[in-house]
């Protein structure tokens, strides 16, 4: 009688094959979900100053002037002190309560946003804008 051979996969190379296919997952799920959070939270900051800033155009076309020079901020998305006699009806959009502190300067005729989320990477700077739309993600 004569013996054939079966073509196929020994068990030793399914596993070899199986537990390769886990440690590229275990390293790739976690990154991959590192960076849907981080495009969620710094697409959220972007929407938001862009927001501030068209507000902040809308009463320079009104008024000649950003505001009185100085620094307003918002935190955990509510005005802090005079920040809502700049910008009354700011109130930011999204999941998280970023907080956000506008510098107007020269007088007010300048200003920068800068926004940040206490939650998210020690709460460091994620997002800077100015009146010439000059952005920058941090």
């Amino acid at each position: 009688m004569r013996r054939t051979r079966q073509h196929g996969f020994t068990l030793v190379e399914l596993i070899l094959v199986v537990s390769i296919l886990g440690i590229i997952t275990a390293i790739a799920v976690p990154t991959f979900l590192g960076q849907r959070k981080n495009a969620r939270v710094v697409g959220d900051a972007k929407a938001n100053a862009k927001v501030m800033q068209m507000m902040l155009e809308d009463r320079r076309a009104d008024r000649g002037i950003y505001g009185p020079a100085g620094d307003y901020n918002w935190t955990n998305g509510d005005p802090v002190g005079t920040a809502a006699t700049v910008l009354p009806a700011f109130t930011p959009k999204g999941s998280s309560k970023m907080n956000f502190v506008l510098h107007i300067t020269n007088g007010g005729a300048a200003y920068t946003i800068e926004v940040s989320d206490p939650l998210y990477k020690s709460g460091a700077t994620l997002f800077r804008t100015n009146q010439n739309g000059k952005d920058e993600e941090l």
